[in-house]
């Protein structure tokens, strides 16, 4: 079962994410001066892995509804850690001083088997979410968890504490969700339900896609 208005969540963040990487590749090639450490530039990215997050979340209530799905559980291992795995070995030959080790791809994969467990235990779910919370915003509790054992920047670098959270607020949002009319009568919005649906495709090829074409634009204004 599709719920549409994930899709349009999806979509949405699709949407964003080929604007932000469009911004990002072209201060690559000079073609713009903005700042990415600060500001807008620093939190948009962080909003868009928050929305796929909370998406993954949500969704978890349809797939985990009658119990733990192995089945589900094995076929999301297969195409986003394959797809995770894919991004860590490009971004490795592609920008090794700061390939994707635990990007967004990878910190979906692991919500997405936590998160399962959690599914039915709602009561649990809201309790690690507020902890986490506390934890990290409130006491400023920070795992560096990856970072502080490779020492190296990325990219892309969503670990699963303190994203988890995002997770949770998505499972225990689901069943509130669900049961809001308005939502279940949203019109067809077939670009966002198009891009909401292939979101992983497009995640893994919008990249090399959007860079080659401004490595292309370079090239041709510059001769």
């Amino acid at each position: 079962m599709r719920a549409r208005y994930l899709d349009y969540l999806r979509g949405i963040a699709v949407i964003w994410m080929i604007i932000f990487h469009t911004a990002y590749d072209m201060r690559t090639f000079g073609m713009n001066d903005w700042d990415f450490a600060h500001g807008f530039w620093f939190a948009f990215p962080r909003l868009i892995a928050g929305t796929f997050l909370f998406c993954v979340g949500v969704s978890l209530n349809f797939t985990h509804a009658h119990g733990i799905n192995l089945t589900a559980m094995k076929d999301r291992l297969i195409k986003v850690g394959g797809g995770a795995l894919i991004i860590s070995i490009a971004t490795y030959f592609a920008f090794p001083t700061q390939w994707i080790y635990f990007g967004t791809l990878h910190c979906i994969l692991c919500g997405s088997i936590l998160g399962a467990f959690f599914v039915k235990q709602q009561k649990a779910a809201w309790t690690l979410l507020v902890l986490i919370l506390i934890l990290q915003y409130g006491l400023d509790f920070d795992i560096k968890w990856v970072s502080s054992i490779l020492k190296k920047p990325s990219m892309d670098f969503i670990p699963i504490y303190p994203w988890f959270w995002v997770v949770l607020a998505g499972i225990v949002s689901g069943p509130i969700l669900n049961q809001i009319k308005v939502l279940q009568k949203l019109p067809e919005a077939r670009v966002l339900n198009l891009l909401g649906t292939h979101s992983l495709k497009i995640y893994l090829l919008h990249q090399p896609l959007i860079f080659g074409s401004l490595w292309v634009i370079q090239a041709l204004f510059k001769t």
